[in-house]
């Protein structure tokens, strides 16, 4: 927006925007190593789920073994890697809410580009202090966007890293696409987004603060139990107390009245940006987490056990999905063995009780025993040897040849006619 639109002016609802120290916020109480490590056992064995059987939750499943891998590499691993890197906050919410404006505003420089059409920002933006690139400029956060600069991002699947010295190098600030973006892309990559953040800044405005969309992500912050701050955007001039009441009234609903809350009333920009006095105290606020070592410490302990937490619900989901997997499997298995285990009985029953006997098999054995030629070959091993050697100069089969050949082929009969009916 140019100089001389209409934007919101900045004031805090009376909340206190302190982010509030819970026991030692100076330590993380996690054995990062550890975590590491099984952190990076369990990425593996949910990259290689397929769930391959149909059943009613397993599409829910393979989403979640998806976005469990996705979080193990955008944040979980990542930050178990390094706890003492700079906060990521992510600047994120509804489209046309503002967030581009705000965070040029909060760094006083234009390093995201607002704009009247929508969607605005496709790619995301990351502002970081100089002194602390080499954290965002390899892959250990967010490692599936192509880093790019100077404005040249043009796409969600690249991230535009941005220098700047205002920011504090503990802290860095994302720009993130709208949430309910009209390009399904970009909702998508604002939820991995959120995801990878240590903490929330959440923008809505005064005319969609009520939206299902916002309220499903600030549910799951919520779950979660991400640090978030709300800001409340476009607010009409003198509506202010009413709106903030009522968007106050559903926060304490959704156990989420412990979050700052900063309020901002339609005004006219300064060069496409509010007054630094009007972002003072969100400013102040980020400021804290930047600047304040242990502040800092007990953001990431929280979110990072929040999110611990939503793995590990992910991956309960995941491993009952392989148990009823494995049920399926087993009763598939045991439905196509059952008529063929039955096949084997009854084959073992027919030649034990003489089944395979009868026709042509019976024919021969009485030749076989009419001759004598049966008595003679049980008489002598001389006899059989004679009996074949006049065979082979012959070329006729004995009456023993006879029979066997006609016990084979009543045998292989019989199995082909079980196995056929198995199979049906």
């Amino acid at each position: 927006m140019r100089s001389g639109q209409r934007q919101t002016s900045g004031r805090r609802t009376g909340k206190s925007a302190r982010l509030h120290d819970r026991g030692d916020p100076g330590r993380l109480h996690i054995d990062a190593e550890a975590l590491l490590v099984t952190a990076i056992s369990l990425r593996s064995e949910l990259s290689g789920i397929t769930l391959p059987f149909s059943a009613p939750s397993t599409e829910t499943s393979r989403h979640s073994a998806a976005t469990a891998v996705q979080q193990l590499d955008d944040y979980i691993v990542p930050r178990l890697s390094s706890l003492d890197a700079p906060a990521l906050a992510v600047i994120g919410g509804s489209t046309g809410a503002g967030k581009s404006t705000l965070v040029n505003s909060i760094i006083g420089a234009d390093v995201t580009r607002p704009g009247v059409l929508r969607p605005t920002t496709t790619a995301p933006v990351l502002v970081h202090h100089p002194d602390v690139a080499a954290a965002f400029e390899g892959d250990r956060v967010l490692g599936g966007l192509a880093r790019v600069s100077g404005s040249a991002a043009t796409g969600p699947a690249e991230l535009e890293i941005v220098a700047s010295t205002t920011l504090s190098a503990g802290l860095a600030i994302l720009d993130a696409p709208d949430i309910d973006s009209v390009v399904s892309q970009n909702r998508q990559l604002a939820g991995q987004l959120l995801e990878a953040a240590d903490l929330w800044v959440f923008v809505t405005t005064a005319a969609r603060y009520g939206d299902a969309v916002p309220w499903r992500f600030l549910r799951d912050a919520a779950a979660r139990g991400v640090v978030l701050a709300l800001v409340i955007n476009r607010i009409p001039p003198g509506a202010t107390a009413e709106v903030v009441a009522h968007f106050t009234e559903m926060l304490e609903a959704e156990g989420l009245h412990d979050a700052p809350l900063f309020a901002f009333e339609e005004q006219t920009l300064d060069d496409g940006r509010l007054p630094a006095s009007e972002v003072d105290e969100l400013g102040s606020w980020l400021e804290q987490v930047a600047s304040d070592r242990a502040v800092r410490a007990e953001v990431v302990r929280r979110t990072l056990t929040g999110a611990l937490g939503a793995l590990s619900d992910r991956a309960d989901e995941v491993a009952t999905a392989l148990a009823d997997q494995q049920r399926i499997s087993d009763a598939l298995l045991a439905s196509a063995a059952a008529p063929f285990n039955l096949a084997r009985a009854q084959l073992s029953t027919e030649v034990r009780d003489g089944t395979v006997m009868r026709g042509e098999v019976m024919a021969r054995w009485a030749d076989l025993v009419g001759t004598g030629e049966l008595l003679r070959q049980l008489q002598s091993k001389l006899g059989r040897w004679r009996d074949r050697v006049t065979a082979a100069v012959t070329g006729r089969p004995t009456e023993s040849d006879r029979f066997q050949g006609a016990l084979e082929s009543g045998v292989e009969t019989l199995v082909r006619a079980r196995v056929a009916e198995a199979g049906c």
